[in-house]
């Protein structure tokens, strides 16, 4: 079969992360749509040979996706292994990756000799952040919640605190770090840290979800993150912004550090010469620690200056940029200078007619309607919007201006848009979540019962699309595949498209078309062309391993992805012996 798209693949640990899907949304959306190129994304579990029983077992066998020697026909690679450094060399050059020696790949967040990396600067944003809390607020007992000894970035992070506390002439001693996991489950080192540190007032947590922990133990104890211990973390994870209080932390500045790997790839696959590259990183400050980057001056905003506007809104909005952006798309940023440009003009000329307020109301509609929302977090949002609206009252008290109440009128239209679609937005969400939950339900209500119609696996597999996901494939071996450990070669040459959702519609395949190369998975004519980015995930039961689940990306499959794969193993494994005769047509 001829190859129609260009493929990228991801290969990343444990996709349910917040960084995870943060890193895949920023991949994804770097894509051009119009350069016919496919995103799929293999993701792992994180292993570090300490668990063992059933745990351990179930991430080995889970793990085997790492292995598919030919997963598809890859153009190039985006990596990050967090547990990547010099000593997992061999991960790169043996087992899975041996087929893509020669392909173009970029590693994210290592740094490995002879690779092309590209890594956070996470220098500028720690120091930032230091600088602050020392000659800001005055403050120099500060301690460090850190991350897991084979982390690159985590053990980056932790020499950068110490010499920034240097810097500022504080001596760093144990005491003041713990190691942690770097998920959310952080509560016990977390008490630790606090129990030798009665004193602390700052906490650095080398990533986002290592403050959930934190924050549980100071809620137990009694105290508030950003009043009683200014707290801040990495990342800058969407979850940061939702946390209560929002966490102050550290992120890309200009470019997210997916969106330059996928740059730095499609370069390279290219042919051109491409180096290593880090990041620029900035301190985002929130409820947990209060700070801001840029406040613009009375001057500025009378004068209505261009950069000065255009630097409120990368403030504001700094996540705008991120991604690949369509010419056709409406220019957000461009659109926020033409409103407050209007009702700085409106207050200099002392005058706002009906027609123009009409008009601004009318630009101020579109820009939350284009999605403005999406670029920020709620609290920044209002913090700016109130900035804005004190300094022009000042100005209209200076100047005895009689248009405050048309202005005040505008800025309420700012806020009453921004939480409504945020509430639009979570009443979604929900809604979303339980027609997910209803829908997995009733799959597998249907699929525990292949005997009330005769059905077997077929049955299981011909239920698929009461999971309500518009694009996804199911691909099966024509016999199981048994686990066994440090087998190499476990996956064999061909694999069946037993069933594939497209564009909403379930095509249950013939037999002289289900059978290909494990290599053209991705790029199978059943595949719908709408959809550009897949993740895969395998089908297992026990050490029993069917065949592979591939879904489109989409908000719910960072989460629910695994757990569909999984509950679709066992109903197969409920639904009797293995009969590859079963997805024959008859």
């Amino acid at each position: 079969m001829p190859k129609k798209d260009k493929v990228i693949g991801l290969v990343i640990e444990d996709l349910f992360t917040d960084f995870a899907k943060e890193l895949t949304e920023s991949v994804r959306k770097a894509i051009p749509d119009k350069k016919n190129t496919r995103l799929i994304v293999i993701s792992g579990k994180y292993d570090n040979g300490s668990d063992v029983g059933s745990l351990g077992l179930y991430k080995s066998v889970y793990n085997t996706v790492y292995n598919l020697g030919a997963i598809c026909e890859i153009d190039g690679l985006i990596i990050h292994l967090g547990s990547l450094d010099d000593s997992k060399r061999d991960i790169l050059e043996t087992g899975f990756f041996e087929r893509y020696r020669s392909v173009p790949k970029v590693l994210v967040a290592a740094r490995l000799e002879g690779y092309t990396t590209i890594g956070y600067d996470n220098r500028t944003g720690i120091r930032e952040a230091i600088d602050c809390i020392v000659n800001v607020n005055g403050i120099t007992e500060i301690c460090m919640l850190g991350g897991r000894k084979d982390n690159y970035d985590a053990c980056v992070r932790k020499q950068i605190f110490i010499d920034c506390l240097a810097e500022h002439g504080i001596a760093f001693h144990e005491d003041m770090f713990e190691n942690s996991s770097m998920s959310v489950d952080t509560e016990e080192t977390a008490a630790r840290l606090l129990d030798r540190n009665p004193g602390v007032r700052a906490i650095f947590c080398v990533n986002d979800s290592s403050a959930v922990g934190l924050y549980n133990v100071m809620k137990k104890r009694r105290l508030v993150p950003g009043r009683d211990i200014l707290v801040f973390g990495f990342d800058n994870t969407r979850m940061s912004s939702e946390m209560k209080p929002s966490l102050a932390t550290i992120g890309a500045d200009s470019v997210s550090i997916g969106q330059r790997a996928v740059e730095m790839l499609l370069a390279k696959i290219d042919g051109e010469d491409v180096h290593s590259e880090l990041v620029p990183t900035r301190f985002y400050g929130r409820g947990s620690f209060e700070y801001s980057m840029y406040d613009f001056s009375i001057k500025e905003l009378v004068s209505a200056d261009k950069c000065s506007i255009y630097r409120l809104f990368d403030d504001c909005f700094y996540r705008y940029g991120a991604g690949y952006t369509d010419r056709e798309s409406v220019d957000l940023r461009r659109l926020y200078y033409e409103i407050t440009s209007r009702m700085i003009k409106a207050m200099n000329d002392r005058y706002l007619g009906i027609e123009e307020f009409g008009e601004i109301g009318r630009l101020i509609d579109k820009f939350f309607d284009e999605g403005a929302m999406e670029y920020t977090d709620t609290e920044k949002f209002l913090s700016s919007v109130k900035r804005l609206q004190e300094g022009m009252a000042i100005v209209q008290k200076m100047r005895a201006v009689n248009i405050n109440s048309y202005i005040n009128r505008l800025f309420l239209r700012m806020k009453d848009r921004a939480i409504s679609v945020l509430a639009e937005k979570n009443v979604n969400e929900i809604r979303k979540h339980t027609e997910g939950e209803d829908r997995l339900r009733d799959f597998l209500i249907e699929a525990s019962h292949p005997d009330l119609s005769g059905g077997g696996k077929k049955h299981v597999l011909g239920n698929i699309g009461m999971l309500g996901i518009d694009n996804a494939a199911v691909y099966m071996f024509e016999e199981p595949v048994i686990f066994k450990q440090g087998q190499a070669d476990i996956f064999p040459d061909h694999i069946r498209l037993v069933c594939a959702m497209k564009n909403g519609e379930l095509y249950m395949l013939p037999e002289e078309r289900s059978d290909c190369r494990l290599s053209e998975i991705i790029n199978r004519d059943e595949l719908s062309s709408k959809c550009r980015s897949y993740a895969v995930f395998p089908v297992f039961f026990r050490r029993t391993i069917y065949g592979f689940f591939m879904s489109e990306i989409r908000d719910d499959i960072y989460t629910r992805g695994e757990y569909i794969a999984m509950q679709l193993a066992r109903a197969i494994f409920l639904s009797g012996s293995w009969s590859s005769e079963e997805f024959r047509s008859k």
